[in-house]
């Protein structure tokens, strides 16, 4: 309820402030334990195993959470966070294109191939929850793409040229990436992770210069980026 729960005097009732911090402490702590468990049991882990890991009985474990889905959503929502801060770095470094697009692949290739369980997890229950709220993956992709593709346009308008159909554009790089890597992760056709990674980032640019190339802009994929082109495309609301 919008602005707490008030009591009599219409104040907010100091008991219900209080309970509401420590449930979303304790589903912080049951999401960690959550998640240590998916590591070691799999992406098929039981309700079970992961209260067994958080130290409680289960119906203790269920009071938290409304339903199977809410539990479900809130460890896939964490896991994406924790790849996020992973990919933080990348983007405050800055630098050229070609070493943004590289560091970003390969600490995403990393991450999740460290994390196969984890990654698992994410693909078999990352939806939309029955609450309405969006499916994890895709708030994560979404927010990247559309945060790319202002990205490119930008650097279209900087030059005076046609910026249009570049957030399609960028819908569509970033579920190539999706797939390209998902796919790496199933087979591990495409070599190692530092080879794949490598040819991955080179179809990435070849496809930004390429569709840039049309609209009469050239970027040098090694020339640093200038300050006034930096965007956190993990940032949900970019200024």
């Amino acid at each position: 309820m919008a602005g707490g729960v008030k009591g009599s005097t219409g104040r907010p009732d100091g008991r219900a402030t209080r309970w509401e911090g420590q449930r979303e402490r304790r589903r912080a702590e049951f999401a960690e334990a959550a998640i240590t468990a998916i590591e070691r049991y799999g992406p098929d882990v039981l309700t079970e195993q992961i209260a067994a890991e958080a130290g409680v009985a289960r119906p203790r474990l269920y009071r938290h959470f409304e339903g199977k889905a809410d539990l479900q959503h809130t460890v896939c929502q964490r896991i994406v966070r924790r790849l996020m801060a992973e990919l933080a770095p990348v983007w405050r470094a800055g630098g050229s294109p070609n070493e943004i697009i590289t560091s970003a692949i390969d600490t995403i290739v990393r991450w999740l191939g460290t994390h196969r369980q984890l990654y698992r997890y994410l693909v078999r229950h990352s939806r939309r929850d029955p609450a309405g709220r969006g499916d994890a993956i895709t708030d994560f992709t979404g927010t990247f793409a559309v945060n790319l593709g202002r990205l490119l346009a930008g650097a279209l308008r900087a030059a005076g040229l046609d910026e249009r159909g570049m957030e399609p554009f960028a819908f569509g790089l970033v579920a190539f990436v999706e797939a390209a890597i998902g796919r790496w992760l199933a087979e591990a056709e495409g070599g190692t992770a530092e080879q794949f990674t490598a040819e991955l980032a080179r179809s990435v640019w070849r496809l930004i210069e390429g569709m840039l190339g049309e609209r009469g802009l050239r970027p040098d994929p090694e020339r640093p980026l200038p300050d006034s082109a930096g965007i956190d495309l993990l940032d949900p609301n970019p200024h």
